[in-house]
């Protein structure tokens, strides 16, 4: 049964881990425990072996308890310094659980739920005669016997529960005369498409008798009742072709040995000719890392080991049987609810000055979750405000406008002073649009300044810089006079 904990969830705490980490149901505890017991076994008893036994008295002697030590030595400080460089585990184990979790996904996006069939159903055979409700409701059972079918064959689950054909029958979902007709059928193939074949067969003859309103219903409730078929196509997929079988292989393999290795070169090597002293501290932190590292690389391994079949018998596979029962029970209970709908009423919505409704507990701690744009509450100007609004030709490519075409620096700083100058010199060289002259000829470009020659002699100078902005700021609007504007004059030359 899948293990839920959304509702522990529900909020952000510090307590959140600690409730999870709690749970022993499809944990990692449960799912690493037997192992890891064995792993401390192994290393505790490796460990009295090598310091109480391999470690000897006195290393003036060249007997075999010494090459034992020395070899031991060696190996566990090679394999300490080279195992990571050998067998890479994080991106094994990392492609290897991207790849299960897309297909685990995937599968149960076609697991193939009743509902959408159900109400296509009740929305295109109308008829309130006796025949086309006994259609509505077959249709139901033959959609639901082809997916007993294919879970008696896919899940292990469903299987104990349906052993046999003659299980299926006694829950209702074939009848004797449908069985022979099912066994007359001469292949030696499947036959899941049987059921969705007789689907078909009685859509038919509900047209034909007038119980469908249209021809595009029809091909509605078609359509419904062949992706749900796909669905099901889906699910005998996956289960026909699994991952091929040496990756999983290769990544369990090795995770087991990357930890039976661990046991060598995580010991505390003892040197004797260094003249330190025995650390109990070491020997104890050691293998306290290695098995935090364990459960977070065994644990990580046995979520893809439990995705890798979704259908089977885990604490978080799929509730196959479950979605058996909800499906038929469902589904029939929606095709008898055909053409009942409650009287028509007026709602407490209709009301103009209507207020959303809270309960009062959720509203102790109520925060306004509305909807509002970011920027909505920067005031740049009052409603009543009357802003004038000027044309504006379209942008050129940065390509086509050139030094000449940019706005006048007069028309820059005509409005600002010496400070409000300078903040703005970093905006010289931005690109704008090429000026346009006006109808009668007139053009503004005496009325242009250098300032990129102005702006490099006056860059080393504060002195030059200051009477540079402070000679732009000092051109007023009398300057007008020098280009007089006429009512033809284009309103972008005068912005």
């Amino acid at each position: 049964m899948t293990v839920s904990y959304n509702s522990e969830i529900s909020s952000v705490s510090s307590f959140n881990f600690l409730r999870l980490m709690c749970r022993w149901r499809g944990s990692i505890w449960k799912s690493v425990l037997s192992e890891l017991i064995m792993w401390i076994t192994s290393y505790i008893s490796l460990a009295l072996f090598y310091h109480l036994v391999l470690f000897p008295k006195r290393f003036d002697e060249d007997n075999m308890v010494v090459k034992l030590f020395r070899w031991f030595n060696d190996g566990g400080t090679y394999f300490g310094k080279e195992l990571h460089n050998y067998i890479p585990l994080t991106f094994m184990l990392a492609f290897f659980v991207s790849i299960i979790v897309a297909r685990w996904r995937h599968m149960f996006a076609n697991l193939g739920f009743i509902e959408s069939i159900a109400l296509t159903i009740n929305a295109t055979i109308v008829s309130n005669a006796e025949e086309a409700f006994l259609i509505r409701r077959n249709l139901i059972r033959y959609v639901c016997l082809a997916q007993v079918m294919v879970y008696r064959d896919i899940s292990i689950r469903v299987r104990r529960r349906f052993p046999n054909m003659d299980s299926v029958k006694k829950a209702g979902f074939l009848f004797d005369n449908e069985e022979e007709m099912l066994n007359a059928i001469d292949l030696d193939y499947n036959k899941y498409w049987v059921p969705i074949n007789w689907c078909v067969t009685l859509l038919n003859k509900a047209n034909e008798k007038g119980y469908i309103i249209s021809a595009p219903a029809l091909c509605a409730l078609h359509k419904e009742i062949k992706d749900f078929r796909g669905s099901l196509a889906t699910l005998c997929n996956y289960d026909w072709c699994p991952i091929p079988i040496a990756y999983p292989q290769v990544v369990f393999f090795a995770v087991r040995i990357y930890f039976l290795f661990c046991l060598f070169s995580r010991q505390y090597i003892r040197n004797p000719n260094d003249g330190k002293e025995f650390e109990v501290i070491q020997m104890i932190v050691r293998p306290i890392l290695t098995i935090i590292e364990f459960i977070c690389i065994l644990g990580w391994m046995k979520v893809a080991e439990a995705l890798l079949n979704p259908l089977g018998e885990d604490d978080d596979d799929f509730e196959t049987n479950f979605l058996i029962d909800k499906n038929i029970f469902t589904g029939m209970r929606i095709v008898d609810c055909f053409g009942q709908a409650p009287p028509l009423a007026q709602d407490m919505f209709s009301d103009p000055g209507a207020l959303p409704i809270y309960s009062e507990e959720s509203q102790k701690n109520y925060q306004s979750g509305a909807l509002v744009g970011s920027v909505s509450h920067v005031t740049l100007a009052q409603t009543d405000e009357n802003i004038h609004m000027v044309p504006l030709s379209p942008r050129l490519s940065s390509g086509d406008i050139h030094g000449h075409d940019r706005p006048s620096v007069r028309r820059r700083f005509k409005f600002g002073t010496a400070s409000q100058a300078g903040s703005r010199a970093s905006s010289f060289r931005e690109h704008r649009l090429p000026r346009q002259d006006t109808i009668e000829g007139e053009s503004n470009d005496g009325l242009e300044l250098d300032y990129e020659k102005n702006l490099e002699e006056a860059a080393g100078s504060p002195t030059r810089n200051a009477v540079f902005f402070s000679n732009l700021s000092q051109i007023s609007e009398n300057d007008e006079d020098l280009c007089p504007a006429t009512a033809k004059t284009s309103v972008v030359s005068r912005v």
